[in-house]
């Protein structure tokens, strides 16, 4: 069988990029999309931290990689290294400009997600009560991410300026941690029609088994891993495996994500107010029981097997899918 490459479609950080855990760096884990530190804030706060994630990277004991293109994401495997692939889940940075998200691909920016929660420049976020859709900004935006070679993501986009992005794009998008709202009611989860125009698109979904998105709005709780993986069956019907990935949506770094915890219910009740108060808000308690993030990804692959996928089907689903949009995507 052909090298596997794990690739988690989502993780994050609070304040600086302060590298990989232990566990992680021995797992299966070739690649993860990382949220920029600082992508709250201005664009010189963010190339801030930018360098310091370079000036980590120099570092050989830090065993990161920059990948600027897809071929950086297979030499990093080589090399025993993890590469890492810079991502906007909020373009707050670059404001209303082209010119400063030209910068930013200077930087090393190879994934930007057009909004985040809430409506901005390009596009409307997915707990606005009224979606009005791409911007011509966004549309002028998706353009230029075209020319320059970033793959969009549309995880936390509204319905109407998710449908208008996959309809204009003329290459592969992602949705890079998100399920399917059909078995999880929730305002950041994807409709049967979203998917389907993605696997049109020739794009993937990266499952997120963060608790909120994958559990079943059942009262008991923290979701199983089972129903993390009844969410991956439900997406392979209705598109085929060729269009699924994982998003994990979670820090490797070993912190506990506290603070998220606590911003989230504070100012975004919508996606977590119902999973706040079946499964509370303990860190432990905020993915699905046995896949707490990408170094227990394994266990995932196990319950796929058992259920009859093959290994070309789990190397697919394990970042096969989301090398191939880099590959199509990315210059060379």
């Amino acid at each position: 069988m052909a090298k596997m490459y794990v690739i988690d479609g989502c993780t994050f950080t609070e304040g600086e990029f302060i590298g990989l855990s232990k566990r992680v760096m021995e797992s299966s884990l070739s690649a993860f999309f990382l949220t920029l530190p600082g992508s709250n804030g201005s664009f010189s706060e963010c190339a801030e931290k930018v360098g310091r994630i370079y000036n980590m990277a120099d570092d050989p004991a830090n065993g990161i990689v920059v990948a600027r293109t897809a071929e950086d994401v297979r030499k990093a495997g080589k090399q025993g290294k993890k590469a890492l692939i810079m991502t906007f889940q909020d373009p707050h940075p670059i404001g209303n400009s082209l010119d400063l998200l030209r910068a930013m691909y200077e930087l090393g920016l190879r994934v930007m997600q057009l909004t985040y929660n809430n409506s901005n420049y390009l596009g409307t976020g997915c707990t606005e009560s009224r979606d009005g859709g791409l911007t011509d900004l966004g549309k002028a935006a998706l353009q230029k991410m075209k020319e320059l070679g970033i793959v969009a993501d549309l995880s936390h986009c509204g319905h109407r300026t998710t449908k208008e992005a996959l309809e204009l794009s003329e290459r592969p998008v992602v949705i890079s941690h998100a399920c399917p709202l059909a078995l999880t009611d929730n305002p950041r989860n994807k409709t049967d029609e979203e998917i389907k125009l993605l696997g049109k698109n020739g794009g993937v979904i990266g499952l997120s088994f963060w608790g909120p998105l994958c559990w079943k709005n059942d009262p008991k709780g923290q979701p199983a891993l089972a129903d993390f993986v009844d969410h991956i069956d439900y997406v392979v019907n209705l598109t085929g495996i060729d269009h699924v990935g994982f998003g994990g949506d979670t820090k490797l770094d070993d912190t506990k994500d506290i603070q998220g915890t606590v911003t989230q219910s504070a100012l975004y009740a919508k996606v977590v107010a119902d999973y706040n108060k079946y499964a509370g808000v303990d860190p432990e308690r905020r993915h699905a029981i046995g896949v707490s993030g990408s170094w227990e990804i394994e266990n995932v692959f196990a319950e796929m097997s058992g259920r009859g996928y093959s290994e070309s089907d789990i190397a697919k689903f394990a970042g096969g899918n989301f090398l191939r949009v880099l590959d199509a995507v990315w210059k060379k």
